[in-house]
C-alpha cells in the first residue's frame, strides 16, 4: 500500500511539473508582424524603422490588450533611446487602449496584467516612488495569483532582482523561480525566453556568480542585442570580479 501511494505521488508530482508554465499571449507572441516589431526594437533599430514596424503591427485587427502590451514596449524604446517625448506619447496611445480594454470580453488575466504593464512603463518613464511601489505590489499580487504564466514569473523575478533587500527584494527566491522556469521552459515565446536569460544573468551576477552571470549574457545577446540593462550587468560582473 505504501509503495503504491508513493506510485501516485511520484505522478502527480511529475504531471505538475510536465504543464509547470503557460503563455496565455501566446497568440500576440508569435504573430509575425509583431515579431517584426521587437527585432527592430530591441536590436537598436532606428525610429523610423521601429515607428514603421509599429504602424504594420497596430494597424491590424488586433485586440486592445495586445495593442497595450505592444505600447508598452515602444514606451521602453522610446525611453531606453533617450526620446522621453515620444516616450510619453506611446505612454497616453498605452493608457487610452487599457482603458478601453477595461469593457472588452478580455479576461481578468489579462487585464491585470494591462494594468501592471501600464504603471511598469510609466514608472520606467518618471522614475517615480509611489510609481514603482505601485507597479511592485501589482506584479507581486500578479504572482501571487498567476505564479505559472511565463511572463508573470519572469516579471516576479525581476521584481525581486530590483527591490532594495529591505524592502522585500530576495535575489536568491528570483533565481529559485528563474531556475523553475528555465527547467519547464517548453512552449515559451523568444522574447519571455530572452528576458529570462536576462533575469538569470542579474541574480547570478547578484550572488556573486560572475562568469556563469556573463554567460547567460552571452546568449540573450544571440536574440536581441539592444538592452540597457545587460550592459548594467556586464558592468557589475567587471566590478565584482
Amino acid at each position: 500500500m505504501k509503495r503504491f501511494l508513493l506510485s501516485i505521488l511520484c505522478l502527480l508530482l511529475l504531471c505538475s511539473t510536465a504543464a509547470a508554465y503557460t503563455d496565455s499571449f501566446s497568440g500576440m507572441n508569435n504573430d509575425e508582424d509583431y515579431q517584426a516589431l521587437l527585432d527592430v526594437i530591441k536590436n537598436g533599430g532606428s525610429a523610423e524603422a521601429a515607428e514603421n514596424a509599429y504602424m504594420k503591427y497596430i494597424s491590424k485587427n488586433i485586440d486592445d490588450i495586445s495593442a497595450s502590451r505592444t505600447e508598452y514596449q515602444m514606451v521602453r524604446y522610446y525611453v531606453d533611446t533617450g526620446n522621453e517625448e515620444k516616450a510619453e506619447e506611446h505612454l497616453d496611445k498605452e493608457r487610452s487602449y487599457y482603458n478601453a480594454a477595461l469593457s472588452s470580453d478580455a479576461s481578468e488575466l489579462e487585464i491585470r496584467t494591462a494594468e501592471a504593464d501600464l504603471i511598469s512603463a510609466e514608472y520606467y518613464l518618471t522614475g517615480k516612488m509611489g510609481t514603482g511601489m505601485e507597479s511592485s505590489k501589482l506584479t507581486k499580487n500578479l504572482y501571487k495569483d498567476y505564479p505559472n504564466e511565463f511572463y508573470i514569473a519572469i516579471q516576479e523575478a525581476f521584481r525581486l532582482l530590483y527591490t532594495p533587500p529591505i524592502a522585500g527584494g530576495n535575489s536568491k527566491k528570483a533565481l529559485r523561480i528563474i531556475n523553475d522556469v528555465e527547467s519547464n521552459a517548453e512552449g515559451i515565446s523568444r522574447l519571455d525566453y530572452y528576458s529570462m536569460l536576462v533575469a538569470k544573468a542579474m541574480a547570478l551576477s547578484k550572488t556573486d556568480e560572475y562568469d556563469e552571470s556573463d554567460e547567460y549574457l552571452d546568449r540573450a545577446q544571440e536574440i536581441y542585442t539592444f538592452d540597457n540593462a545587460v550592459e548594467d550587468i556586464r558592468k557589475n560582473n567587471r566590478r565584482g570580479r
